[in-house]
This record gives structure tokens, C-alpha cells and sequence, in this order.
């Protein structure tokens, strides 16, 4: 009987899934494009998706599944997000800032300032396109990625970790050094949550959306920066 010749899908996958060298030209491509992207989100989600269609996965496998703990999980991912936001805004950004000598630019953000209508707009943007799908990608695609490339070991996991961490920080240049700085460390906390919470995704976009939401509110405020 003769074996069924692969579809074009079968074999694209299964070079993604076992060559480091296609797993490699499809980082460098993915990440290429995207940096030249202002809104690299809508460009790399699509791209994951792909990646995950013909290596006949999904966004399941990568973490985005029911947590054991959903009351946990929000309790922690809330807590955790309070206290990094805290710790970022009284402690992290004021080191940074006498290191790089410049405060975080975020006069993009100006306009939000007394503006309920866009604090409520900014909010939804906050838990869709950023919380859950920049963890989605970034968290969820880029680190598993890389982690196919530098094995799956404790060190390719952390090399992983670092190397997704810098390219969330990069994606947030508009916000200046010291923006890039706080955002990279963020994502390194991020993708610590994501790896702690046996790879589910849900934990660190509690976290991401709890953070965002509490630097909106302030900008709104008055109180930052």
C-alpha cells in the first residue's frame, strides 16, 4: 500500500518544527517585519498563527488554556500586578532615570489626562490588544520559538526568556531609553509568571492588564509622570 504523499501544510511544518535553521530565518523574518511595524501586534499575531497552523498546534498548547485555579490565579496575577506597578513607578523608573538621565516618554499618552472617554477606550486596549495579545505573542510564540532554537533546557529557557524580553522592550522604543529599559524588565517578570504558571498564559496577561490599568488611571489622574 503507498504511503500518502505529505500536503504541502505537512511539510512545511515539519521543517518549522525540526530544523533550527528554518526555525531561525522564521524568527529573523517574523522579527524584522514587526520592527518595522509601528503596531507590531497586528502583524505578529497573524504570524503566530500561521507558524501554529502548519506545525498543526495551537494557542492551547502554548498556554492559553483554563488555569487549575481560576480564583488564584486572578488574586495572584492582581496582587503580583499591584505590586510590580508599585515598585516600578516609585522605585525602578527613578534608578533608571539617574542612570539614563531621561524620564520615560510617554507623551502619546498626554491626551488621556481628564479624558474619561479615552481612560475607557484606553482600558479596553489595555486587557485586548496589549494584556492578552501581546502574551499571546510575545509570551505565548516568541518565547516557545526561541525556545525551539536554543533547546528546551533550563539555560535555553532562560536565553529564551531574555532574548523575547529585550524584543518586547524594543517594540516600546517610542518610550525612550529608560521606557525600553522598564518595559524589558517588565517582560522578563512577565515571562517568569508564564514559565512559574507551567506555561499558561493566563497569569501573566491578569498581571499585564492589572499594570497597564493602573498606569492609565494614573496618566488620567494627573498622577504619572
Amino acid at each position: 500500500m503507498e504511503t500518502p504523499t505529505p500536503s504541502l501544510r505537512d511539510r512545511l511544518g515539519a521543517l518549522l518544527r525540526n530544523h533550527r535553521a528554518v526555525i531561525l530565518v522564521e524568527i529573523l523574518l517574523v522579527l524584522l517585519a514587526a520592527l518595522r511595524v509601528r503596531n507590531a501586534i497586528f502583524f505578529l499575531l497573524p504570524a503566530g498563527w500561521l507558524s501554529l497552523w502548519l506545525r498543526r498546534t495551537g494557542w492551547r498548547d502554548i498556554g492559553l488554556k483554563r488555569p487549575a485555579d481560576w480564583r488564584k490565579t486572578w488574586l495572584l496575577g492582581i496582587s503580583l500586578g499591584v505590586g510590580y506597578q508599585a515598585f516600578s513607578i516609585g522605585i525602578l523608573v527613578p534608578v533608571l532615570y539617574r542612570i539614563t538621565g531621561e524620564a520615560p516618554d510617554l507623551a502619546q499618552f498626554a491626551s488621556l489626562r481628564g479624558n474619561l472617554s479615552l481612560l475607557g477606550v484606553s482600558l479596553i486596549v489595555s486587557w485586548t490588544l496589549a494584556a492578552f495579545g501581546e502574551e499571546m505573542v510575545y509570551r505565548g510564540y516568541l518565547l516557545n520559538r526561541l525556545a525551539d532554537l536554543f533547546g528546551r533546557s533550563a539555560a535555553g529557557w532562560g536565553i529564551s526568556l531574555c532574548l523575547s524580553a529585550l524584543l518586547f522592550g524594543l517594540a516600546h522604543e517610542y518610550q525612550g531609553i529608560t521606557g525600553v529599559l522598564e518595559t524589558t524588565i517588565s517582560a522578563c517578570v512577565m515571562a517568569g509568571l508564564y514559565l512559574a504558571a507551567k506555561r499558561n498564559l493566563w497569569l501573566p496577561i491578569i498581571f499585564h492588564g492589572v499594570v497597564d490599568s493602573i498606569g492609565f488611571l494614573l496618566i488620567y489622574l494627573g498622577l504619572y509622570p
